[in-house]
C-alpha cells in the first residue's frame, strides 16, 4: 500500500492499480484500498478537470467510506481515511461549483480529524489534513468568521502552515512530504506575502520537480511568484517524462506564459497551442487564446488576433478568474481596435517575469506621460510594480500606487484595487497595522473588476493577519 500511494503520488496511476488489484485479491478487508482509489479519483479530477469522470467517480464516494466504517475503528487510520475522502471531494466539487456539498464535507473532515487528534494525540498523519484546514479557516476574514465558529472550526494561517512545515522535518512522515510540500506551496502562494517561505519551499523541493509533476507545478510556480522567470522555464522544460503517468497538461500553458513574459512569443505560441491541442478539461482555454491574441496584437497581425478573440468566446468555460477577463476583452477586442497599449502590455509582461530593470526601460520609452492618455491608471501601476521590485523609496512608490487607485477606483480594471492591495501590504510590512487595514479594506469595499476573487481573497487575508 506504501508502493501504490508513492505511485500514485508520481501519477503513476496504471501501476499504482496493478498493486491495489493485487491487494484485493490478498487482503479484500484492508479498508486503506478505498483511500489510494479516491486519491488517483481526486487527482485525475484535479489535473484532468474532466466533467464525465467526476460525475462517474462522485458515486463511489459513499461506497468507499462504508468500506472503511466496516474496518477497526481502533485504528488510528479508522477515521483519518473518512476525513481524508471527504477533504478530497470537497477539492474536486469546488472544481465544478458544488459548493453546498463541499462545504458540509469540510466540515466533516474537520471534525473527523479533530476526533480522531483526540483519540490518537501521537498519530501525525493527521496533522496533514488539520494544518491544510487550519490554513484555509484562518485566511477567513473577521466578519465571516461567525460561520466556522458555528460549524465549530478554528485555525489560523500561520498555525496551520506551521503544522504542515513541522511534518517536512519528521521521518516518520517521509513517505508524505511529497504531497506536503505540494500542499504548502499551493497554501503560502494564495494566503501569504512571504518571499523567504517561499525561497525555503523551493529549496526543499530541489531537484524533486525533475521527478514529480506536482513538485514540478510547485517549484515553476513558486519560481514565478518570486521573480524567477529563467528558473521557471528550467523547471518547466525538465519536468518527468510522461510515460507511465497521468499527463499534467497544464505545464504547457505555464510554460507558453514562462516564454511569453520573455517576449518570446514563437516558443511560447507552440506552447500554448499544444495545451489546447491536449488538454480536455474546462479551464484556460479561454486564457490560452486570449494569449495568443495577445502576441498577435504584438506581432501587428489583425485578423489572426480577431480570430483568436472569437475562439475565446466559443471555446471553454469561464469559471476562473483568467477566463472571464479572456471573455470580457475579447468582446471589447472585437468591437474595437484593443484595449491597451502595446508598450504597456509588453511591461506587463516583462514584469511578471522579474524583467524589472528591462520593464522599467520600456515603460519609460516614449517620449511623454500623455502618449499613455487613457490607459494613465495603468501607466501609475505598472510603474509603482516595477518601482517596488527594484527597491525605490515605500513613499514614492505608495505615492504612485496612490495615483493608480484614484484613477482606476472606479474602473472595471484590476488596477484601483491592486494598488489598494499593494499599499496594503508595504503598510503591513512597515508594521502600520491600522494603516495596513485602511487599504486592505479600500480593496474589499471595490467590486466588479478583473480577477476580484483572487485579489479579494490576498485582501481578506491581509485583513485577517493585521486584525490579530
Amino acid at each position: 500500500m506504501q508502493q501504490s500511494y508513492i505511485h500514485i503520488i508520481n501519477l503513476e496511476f496504471e501501476a499504482a492499480n496493478q498493486l491495489l488489484e493485487l491487494e484485493n485479491k490478498q487482503n479484500p478487508e484492508n479498508a486503506i484500498i478505498s483511500l489510494q482509489y479516491n486519491y488517483i479519483d481526486f487527482l485525475t479530477i484535479l489535473i484532468g478537470e474532466d466533467e464525465e469522470y467526476f460525475v462517474s467517480a462522485k458515486n463511489k464516494k459513499s461506497d468507499r467510506i462504508d468500506l472503511i466504517q466496516q474496518g477497526d475503528e481502533k485504528s488510528p487510520y479508522y477515521l483519518y481515511a473518512q476525513a481524508e475522502i471527504h477533504l478530497q471531494w470537497a477539492f474536486a466539487r469546488l472544481k465544478f461549483e458544488e459548493y453546498l456539498t463541499a462545504s458540509y464535507e469540510i466540515q466533516k473532515a474537520y471534525s473527523l480529524l479533530e476526533e480522531n487528534q483526540e483519540l490518537f494525540p501521537s498519530f501525525r498523519p493527521n496533522q496533514k489534513g488539520l494544518g491544510l484546514l487550519h490554513t484555509l479557516v484562518g485566511a477567513i476574514p473577521e466578519n465571516y468568521q461567525w460561520v466556522t465558529s458555528l460549524l465549530g472550526m478554528d485555525g489560523n494561517v500561520l498555525q496551520g502552515l506551521g503544522k504542515l512545515k513541522s511534518l517536512l522535518e519528521d521521518n516518520e512522515m517521509k513517505m508524505y512530504h511529497q504531497e506536503i510540500l505540494f500542499l504548502t506551496a499551493f497554501l503560502q502562494l494564495n494566503m501569504t506575502n512571504d518571499e523567504v517561505a517561499c525561497k525555503e519551499l523551493l529549496s526543499k523541493i530541489g531537484e524533486g520537480y525533475t521527478y514529480n509533476y506536482l513538485l514540478n507545478f510547485a517549484a515553476a510556480r513558486l519560481a514565478h511568484s518570486l521573480g524567477k522567470n529563467e528558473l521557471c522555464i528550467k523547471v518547466l522544460e525538465n519536468r518527468p517524462s510522461v510515460q507511465g503517468k497521468y499527463p499534467f497538461h497544464y505545464l504547457d500553458y505555464l510554460l507558453g506564459m514562462a516564454y511569453l513574459y520573455k517576449l518570446e512569443y514563437e516558443k511560447s505560441k507552440g506552447f500554448f497551442k499544444r495545451f489546447l491541442a491536449n488538454f480536455k478539461g474546462n479551464n484556460y482555454i479561454k486564457s490560452a487564446y486570449h494569449k495568443l491574441a495577445w502576441i498577435s496584437f504584438l506581432q501587428q497581425e489583425p485578423e489572426k488576433k480577431i480570430a483568436y478573440f472569437k475562439k475565446v468566446i466559443s471555446t471553454g468555460n469561464a469559471f476562473i478568474d483568467e477566463d472571464k477577463v479572456a471573455v470580457k476583452y475579447a468582446e471589447s477586442g472585437i468591437k474595437n481596435k484593443y484595449y491597451t497599449h502595446s508598450r504597456l502590455l509588453r511591461t506587463r509582461l516583462l514584469y511578471d517575469g522579474g524583467y524589472y530593470e528591462k520593464a522599467l526601460l520600456y515603460l519609460s520609452g516614449v517620449k511623454m506621460i500623455k502618449d499613455y492618455f487613457g490607459f494613465y491608471d495603468e501607466y501609475w501601476y505598472r510603474l509603482a510594480r516595477i518601482k517596488s521590485k527594484l527597491d525605490y523609496e515605500s513613499v514614492e512608490v505608495i505615492a504612485n500606487y496612490q495615483y493608480a487607485y484614484d484613477l482606476g477606483k472606479e474602473s472595471t480594471t484590476y488596477y484601483g484595487p491592486m494598488s489598494a492591495l499593494q499599499i496594503g501590504l508595504i503598510y503591513e510590512k512597515q508594521n502600520e497595522s491600522v494603516k495596513a487595514k485602511i487599504y486592505f479594506e479600500k480593496c474589499l469595499s471595490l467590486s466588479n473588476f478583473d480577477y476580484e476573487r483572487g485579489i479579494h481573497q490576498k485582501a481578506k487575508a491581509g485583513l485577517n493577519r493585521v486584525s490579530n
